[in-house]
């Protein structure tokens, strides 16, 4: 009877050293969902790779087996590489479309027509921005409800700029400038837009699908618009978070990009491959990046950049000749 204190202060320090049911249970129930969410970026990571991998062994493959002479075709154009892979970079973390940057840079840099310049924007824009448009849509952010309200939209838009009124070099030198301009402001006026909603609000729909519209047929004449219209829309006039119209705009961009190359492609006389080639293998390694990129920088910082640097080009294409 002696040994029964002894014998109960034994018990209650083995019972307090182990763990509670319950605890446990719980630290259970945490650890499967933590692991299965490390094991689904890791998953959405390897995936990435594989896919770029793939990607830069088909590109090889073409530029080996397609072109007579490979190499002087490199030396000749290889610098492309680097300039579709800093445009890119910038274009998919701000829905703003690399045409902005391509355009002027083939014209005044490399002395192309304004034509040919829209060319190759379209093309190296249908492999970048669908790159980065994978990107965002991995992340989740893009409304799957908003973007099935504005893809006919843009589509449609698209078809009408490049099949009923189609491209002139007169039309896009004349078009970019003033395009360029307004986007280049917009770009600034976002900078200071204050975020309030996560979601795309229903009431926004009939908007979005005419901002849409009215990209998708500037996209056919300057390579721009398609994504930058609704992404202001909704940041500008709804309030909505940066990263959920930019993605939105980048994905639009990326469908409009890709539905005008093979218009551009099918009925428009082609691209100049030997150059959109190398712009392409830039573009969708540089594209990855915006997605991180638009992650670690200020949006505001971004668009005040790309802002200035919009109506800098939109300004030079309006200077006389």
């Amino acid at each position: 009877m002696e040994e029964a204190p002894d014998a109960a202060a034994a018990r209650a320090r083995t019972n307090a050293a182990r763990p509670r049911p319950a605890a446990r249970a719980r630290g259970e129930a945490r650890s499967p969902g933590a692991a299965g969410g490390a094991e689904a970026v890791q998953g959405r990571l390897g995936a990435g790779r594989a896919g770029l991998a793939a990607f830069a062994l088909a590109w090889l493959a073409v530029w080996l087996a397609c072109f007579p002479a490979p190499l002087a075709l490199a030396r000749e154009h290889g610098a492309l590489v680097a300039v579709g892979f800093g445009v890119a970079v910038v274009a998919n973390a701000t829905a703003i479309g690399g045409g902005i940057l391509f355009i002027p840079i083939m014209v005044l840099g490399y002395g192309l027509s304004p034509l040919v310049a829209l060319q190759l924007a379209i093309a190296a824009q249908a492999f970048g921005m669908t790159s980065g448009a994978l990107g965002w849509l991995r992340r989740g952010v893009v409304p799957r409800a908003a973007l099935g309200a504005a893809l006919p939209a843009v589509l449609a838009g698209a078809s009408a700029s490049a099949l009923l009124v189609h491209a002139s070099p007169a039309a896009v030198r004349a078009v970019f400038g003033p395009v360029s301009i307004a986007l280049g402001a917009a770009a600034l006026a976002l900078a200071g837009a204050r975020a309030e909603r996560d979601a795309v609000p229903a009431g926004a729909h009939a908007g979005l699908r005419a901002a849409a519209a009215l990209g998708g047929l500037a996209s056919g004449w300057v390579a721009i618009g398609a994504g930058e219209l609704p992404a202001a829309l909704l940041m500008l006039r709804h309030r909505v978070r940066a990263d959920v119209a930019i993605g939105l705009g980048v994905v639009l961009l990326s469908a409009a990009s890709v539905w005008l190359l093979a218009l551009q492609v099918a009925f428009l006389g082609g691209v100049p491959w030997e150059r959109a080639l190398f712009l392409v293998l830039g573009c969708v390694f540089g594209a990855r990046l915006g997605p991180r990129l638009a992650a670690r920088v200020s949006p505001a910082t971004l668009m005040r950049v790309f802002g200035l640097i919009a109506i800098g080009d939109g300004l030079l294409f309006l200077l006389p000749r």
